[in-house]
């Protein structure tokens, strides 16, 4: 018993496969239990879908056959459903609780749990006249569930066999054997080499172990102090080679300053950002970095302080030369020792000129070149942010919405419903100032925020301009000429309300006021004050 306990500490490969062997029928069982219950519920819901898809075929049929009181087409209705083994017995029971068709199959079997449908009119989804039951063969479907269940247990279990067979075979042939080869060569290893192996927990007295004894025995035998001191030497040597290709060829901007911000040292990248390519001359007067900079520098005191340097790295974006030469550069600056930093700048310009005109397009109407929805709504927070700091300052939103916009483009196609539209635009451009803001919110509702124009009497005129303008025939580039009306909703900040949630609110309210007193009108938000064309 000893010798046998003896030979299962030191044999991987027979400890592995018991291991195996007892997890492979842990959850085989486990495995098993749960897949053949799953399997039985599964089974038993398809054959619960067939029963409600078979009733769901009929039931067109169903309910023709009770609307109209016909035991004939009833009867063969349900005996249409005895043609499936799943139904043991179906019925169709008027409203009065009499049978208007029953049929059952002649044999034996035990019925499962009646399912039950009612039965509407096909001409009054609302009215109920008569009831589908359907009783189950429950002795087909254990059948069917036994079996299915039988399949199932009979594939697990030879499956988990063979899983469990090849992982046995598998640990002993790629696992134990080659373990054992490695360990014999290991033995020749030469010392300089260096390799170590800790031993790995539960494995000290099989293979794996003599294999780890051997190898730490060679490592005992390193001494080679003299060829790790050459090795140093060397990749020291090879770093600063590497160090210095990289300073002169990199295309980041690599400088370093001293405790008053003077650049000691600069590659010949930061020369080209910041010198337009004059080489730094250190033996001439000191240059200072933030006289490089035109626009985003940080003071020469916060960038060399104290309390600065502590910090691990600080970023700044900086803006160097002034007109078309102007260049963007991200800057990043930490401390390397004492009374001296190290930064390095990279030339952002084309990523910050794209940025810029990716948030420029994606506040623009590509169809009309104004404002859309997303740029209304930045618009309207920079107002609600200005209006906070000056209360007395008031602006006013004009929502405008197109009388028949719709027919023109049944008319005449969408695209002279884009050209009316550009037109549209250009009519609101000629009309508003500079410092207003107008947006196509999406169809052909647009917007107006107007500037330090809030009177209502100017509103009026600008109002009844802008009407004028748009009465006016437009033609369209195939030379058809269209005409249309506007409803103006006015609301204004400051007077009317603060908050330019509301103020959009109160607009739409004045714009649909408009539509219902005539269109072609503006209409204020205040009911008790309209003005009529």
């Amino acid at each position: 018993m000893r010798g046998l306990l003896r030979l299962f500490r030191s044999r991987l490969a027979l400890r592995a496969a018991a291991s195996i062997v007892v997890i492979v029928g842990v959850l085989g069982i486990a495995f098993l239990v749960s897949a053949v219950h799953l399997r039985a519920e599964s089974e038993k819901n398809i054959q619960r879908m067939r029963l409600e898809g078979l009733i769901a075929t009929v039931e067109r049929t169903a309910q023709i056959a009770c609307f109209l009181d016909d035991t004939q087409l009833a009867g063969e209705v349900t005996q249409g459903l005895l043609s499936n083994r799943i139904v043991r017995e179906a019925r169709l029971v008027r409203q009065d609780g009499s049978a208007l068709a029953d049929h059952a199959n002649a044999n034996e079997h035990q019925g499962g749990a009646p399912m039950t449908r009612t039965i509407h009119s096909p001409f009054d989804p609302a009215q109920e006249v008569c009831r589908m039951t359907l009783v189950p063969d429950q002795d087909w479907i254990d059948s069917m569930v036994n079996n299915a269940t039988r399949f199932l247990s009979v594939a697990l279990v030879l499956q988990l066999l063979g899983i469990g067979l090849s992982v046995i075979l598998v640990v002993f042939y790629f696992v134990t054997r080659p373990i054992s080869d490695i360990s014999q060569k290991l033995h020749a290893l030469e010392a300089e080499t260096g390799q170590k192996l800790p031993p790995p927990g539960g494995h000290y007295k099989d293979e794996i172990g003599k294999l780890v004894s051997s190898v730490n025995t060679m490592i005992d035998r390193l001494v080679s102090s003299l060829s790790e001191e050459r090795r140093q030497r060397l990749a020291r040597e090879i770093e600063e080679r590497r160090y210095r290709t990289l300073f002169d060829n990199v295309e980041a901007g690599i400088f370093e300053l001293d405790g008053q911000g003077r650049l000691l040292s600069a590659n010949p990248a930061f020369c080209r950002m910041f010198l337009a390519g004059t080489p730094l001359d250190t033996t001439a007067a000191m240059i200072t970095f933030t006289s490089l900079i035109s626009e985003g520098c940080p003071t020469t005191q916060a960038l060399v302080s104290r309390r600065a340097r502590r910090d691990s790295a600080r970023e700044w974006e900086m803006a160097v030369g002034e007109g078309a030469g102007r260049r963007w550069v991200n800057v990043m600056v930490s401390c390397l020792e004492e009374e001296r930093l190290q930064g390095v700048a990279h030339d952002i310009t084309e990523r910050r000129r794209a940025t810029e005109n990716a948030e420029r397009l994606a506040m623009t109407d590509p169809l009309t070149g104004l404002g859309n929805r997303l740029g209304f709504e930045r618009r309207l927070s920079v107002i609600e942010r200005y209006h906070r700091l000056h209360p007395d300052h008031h602006h006013a939103l004009m929502l405008l919405d197109f009388d028949h916009f719709k027919q023109i483009n049944d008319v005449y196609g969408h695209h002279a419903g884009d050209e009316v539209l550009q037109q549209i635009a250009d009519i609101l451009r000629v009309i508003s100032r500079q410092q207003d803001f107008s947006a196509r919110l999406g169809g052909d509702e647009f917007v107006m925020l107007l500037d330090h124009r809030t009177p209502r009497e100017d509103l009026a005129v600008m109002a009844q301009r802008l009407i004028d303008s748009i009465n006016q025939p437009l033609t369209l580039a195939d030379s058809q000429k269209v005409q249309l009306g506007i409803s103006i909703g006015i609301a204004v900040l400051g007077s009317d309300t603060d908050d330019v949630r509301t103020l959009v609110q109160l607009a739409d309210q004045a714009m649909y006021r408009a539509k219902r007193e005539g269109r072609n009108t503006w209409r204020f938000h205040d009911q008790n004050l309209t003005f009529d064309i």
